[in-house]
């Protein structure tokens, strides 16, 4: 009987679960005009506004104010009988699945996949045409940029390239660097009796040493001679008095021996080169993704405007208070 109760309390668990998540979802943050958004509609908006190209991410609160917006959108364009109808909405919708490459069938895969019900989108443009009516009807307002200011952005986005790339090229890790090109050689020594033994070995690999292409074949015969893949060395970073050693010896030789904790040590002198780090490349936007900018800006600023004045007109209850500010 025990173990059909546990049995029983692990199925139930399992079947809480689902439903204490889809409850979270269905939770319900505000009403306006008695209308209800959860936590799935402003989940939805984030997801929206992702896959319709929103350049910043939206927060919980930015989402649901923007829900509350279209609601008030919609309410104030039905007055004068502005509002979209679904003809408008469905030719609206079906550019939007052409702008993604997809016919419908597509378009409203892609909604699912992100958690986004056909109806949130809907109401977005719905809200949207509400609004462009509104604008150009009740508050006769036009959204345009003139030449001199599409000219003046230019002029200004130019200035700040130009200031960042003065930036960069003056910075010091800009400036060209003098790079040696260097082989570690090392002679291991399994105990301080066979210093003497390996000092030789290294003279002998050193009169064999014809440049850093050589290093096998200087180290035939010689016992264990473990060659490293060549380095190129900031000369900034290495000591004067090896620089001085390496200059003395010439290109081709080969330096040392040095102790080292498990032995003798070599440097072969590949030679040196110039580096000169490349300066990032600036792309200049068009005039008319500047221009779509600051039509964009423009559209914002008048949305805001008006947004405000149009929420005046609703009935808005904040279920949840973090919400509310």
């Amino acid at each position: 009987m025990k173990r059909i109760l546990t049995a029983l309390t692990v199925v139930l668990f399992c079947l809480a679960a689902p439903v204490a998540a889809q409850a979270q979802d269905l939770k319900v943050l505000v009403t306006v005009n008695d209308q209800p958004i959860t936590s799935y509609d402003v989940n939805a908006r984030i997801n929206l506004w992702k896959l319709l190209g929103g350049n910043v991410a939206l927060t919980r609160k930015q989402a649901l104010d923007g829900i509350i917006g279209d609601i008030a959108k919609i309410e104030e364009a039905k007055k004068y009988k502005a509002e979209a109808t679904e003809k408008d909405i469905d030719e609206r919708v079906d550019r939007l699945a052409k702008g993604m490459k997809t016919d419908m069938n597509g378009f409203k895969a892609k909604l699912k996949a992100q958690g986004i019900s056909l109806s949130a989108l809907r109401q977005y443009v719905a809200a949207q045409i509400a609004f462009n009516r509104l604008l150009s009807g009740k508050y006769q307002e036009r959204v345009e940029v003139s030449d001199a200011e599409v000219d003046a952005k230019m002029d200004e986005v130019k200035a700040s390239i130009n200031s960042q790339l003065a930036k960069i090229k003056a910075d010091p890790r800009m400036q060209p660097v003098t790079v040696y090109e260097i082989l570690e050689i090392n002679f291991p020594v399994d105990s301080p009796d066979f210093i003497t033994a390996r000092a030789a070995d290294t003279q002998q690999f050193a009169s064999k040493f014809k440049g850093c292409a050589s290093a096998k074949s200087a180290a035939s015969g010689i016992f264990n001679v473990k060659i490293g893949k060549k380095i190129e060395a900031d000369s900034r970073r290495i000591p004067p008095q090896l620089q001085a050693a390496f200059k003395q010896a010439g290109v081709g030789a080969a330096i040392g021996p040095f102790r080292n904790p498990n032995g003798l040590q070599m440097w072969g002198y590949c030679g040196t080169r110039k580096v000169t780090p490349q300066m990032p490349k600036a792309t200049l936007p068009t005039r008319d993704q500047v221009k779509t900018a600051l039509l964009n800006e423009k559209f914002d600023a008048i949305e805001k405007k008006y947004g405000i004045l149009l929420r005046k007109n609703l009935m808005i209850e904040y279920r949840d208070p973090s919400y509310a500010n």
